[in-house]
């Protein structure tokens, strides 16, 4: 989607563009594929360095991120950069970045809107630091920028 909609007209190399492998792959195999693919770009050994110039998320009205869903293993996840998980809600399996590789990049924007995500986002940027209930929380870059896009029906609980 992110390559139909938005890199396939902006000129950004294809050498640049990294798509997760998830067709005729186990998800572990693809996780561990990605994973090595963005070691050769980033450095392991320096927490402080920044990994991506910039990460869009999205965010749903269960305060999720990623596939980082409220009491999922993947919320927790400190050494790989990259997992996978199968989601009994959706019965298929995902892969994702995780927060260590995510919190490392230069920049990072959420794109909300609408209004079902009203609720989680208040409790996610107002509310009490809870991320296993709200795992967009869990988002915070180490030396980057943070920056909220939302529309108005999604902002509609914040001050």
């Amino acid at each position: 989607m992110a390559f139909d909609t938005l890199l396939n007209h902006v000129p950004v190399p294809a050498s640049q563009i990294h798509v997760m492998r998830t067709k005729d792959i186990i998800p572990e195999v693809a996780a561990s594929e990605y994973e090595k693919i963005l070691h050769q770009y980033f450095p392991e050994t320096v927490p402080a360095s920044s990994t991506f110039d910039l990460i869009l998320l999205g965010m749903g009205d269960d305060g999720h991120t990623l596939s980082l869903f409220p009491g999922m293993h993947t919320m927790h996840e400190e050494n790989k950069w990259a997992t996978s998980l199968f989601l009994k809600q959706q019965d298929m399996f995902r892969i994702t970045l995780t927060t260590p590789v995510v919190n490392r990049s230069a920049r990072i924007a959420f794109l909300v809107s609408g209004a079902g995500k009203a609720a989680a986002l208040q409790q996610v940027i107002d509310g009490d630091f809870k991320p296993d209930s709200y795992p967009s929380q869990m988002i915070k870059p180490v030396n980057g920028e943070l920056h909220w896009f939302v529309d108005k029906a999604a902002a509609a609980n914040l001050e």
